[in-house]
């Protein structure tokens, strides 16, 4: 119905632009009175049609800024939830920087450190932390929590906190890594999440770790050494940590790292690989600890697009 009452008046208005354009037609219409009448009908209903369009085209502008009003009144409590969201996340930042040691006392004495650590968004899940074991030793955990953001971060303090109850009581890092596994395997099955690990102990002359899921390298007299990544991840499984030891004496180089570098893609679509980065560790081995993260920051810089991931790389070095 809606349809022929359209058809109509264009019909009616087709036929007013004829008239109007033609001199010949309008000359007709003047000289018979049958035509003459219908062009005023024709005239007087498409005048109808037009002043109905505009109250509808009326109603149609209020409804119009109403949308509007209440669109922009949503947009500014939007803004507003952004705003406090905004605050809540650096809040959250400087919380989790607070939890990131910085290298003191003894082991920074025993070792030339250098750190680099960059989340990925405002807050992640990747973290490290340093240890002072019984029997005076002392120990590095580089560790990722899968996922990204505030929830990663979270689970990330929880982690942190049993790996400080189990190094006041445990002395080894097998026992160690054990004990928070089974610790926390509820909590982390029950909000879909693991964590990889570096558990990394230091004695006189060896290192002993702990690696599910890491990455760890030693360079020794410029010989490479990668970790032996057998074991599995914290909160997948409840099964023992397979426990490695090492030399470790004055001048070696150790680099523990996650895998946020190897998720980066270059423009064609290639991924920065583990053999890439211990290239470039093992080629500036022999240089100071700062400048072999350099390089390797340098390098996976000019490499990538855009970061994938959360990223922990730190380089030591054995004092004498």
């Amino acid at each position: 119905m809606h349809s022929r009452g359209f058809l109509q008046k264009q019909s009616n208005l087709d036929a007013i632009r004829a008239i109007v354009k033609e001199r010949q037609a309008w000359n007709t219409l003047l000289r018979e009175e049958g035509n003459f009448t219908d062009f005023m009908e024709r005239c007087s209903a498409l005048l109808e049609y037009v002043d109905k369009l505009k109250l509808d085209f009326d109603d149609l502008s209020l409804v119009h800024e109403a949308i509007l009003e209440h669109a922009t009144s949503i947009e500014n409590e939007l803004e507003g939830y952004n705003r406090a969201i905004d605050d809540d996340l650096a809040v959250a930042r400087q919380v989790q920087r607070a939890l990131l040691p910085e290298a003191s006392g003894a082991i920074a004495s025993s070792f030339d450190m250098a750190i680099f650590h960059k989340q990925l968004a405002q807050v992640g899940g990747d973290y490290y932390d340093f240890f002072y074991l019984p029997g005076e030793r002392h120990a590095i955990g580089v560790y990722d929590i899968s996922g990204h953001g505030v929830s990663s971060a979270l689970i990330m303090a929880f982690l942190k906190a049993q790996f400080a109850h189990a190094t006041k009581r445990l002395d080894s890092p097998g026992a160690i890594v054990d004990w928070v596994n089974r610790s926390a395997y509820s909590f982390l099955r029950e909000v879909r999440r693991y964590a990889t690990v570096n558990f990394v102990m230091f004695t006189d002359r060896f290192l002993r770790y702990v690696s599910g899921g890491g990455y760890g390298l030693l360079v020794r007299r410029g010989t490479p050494r990668s970790f032996n990544r057998v074991s599995n991840f914290i909160g997948l499984r409840i099964k023992p940590f397979h426990e490695f030891e090492l030399p470790f004496e004055e001048d070696d180089v150790l680099a523990l790292y996650t895998d946020g570098m190897f998720e980066a893609q270059d423009a064609s679509g290639e991924i920065y690989s583990v053999q890439r980065l211990n290239e470039i560790v093992v080629k500036h081995s022999e240089e100071p600890v700062q400048v072999i993260l350099d390089r390797c920051i340098e390098d996976y810089t000019r490499f990538r697009v855009a970061d994938a991931d959360d990223i922990t790389l730190i380089i030591l070095r054995r004092c004498a």
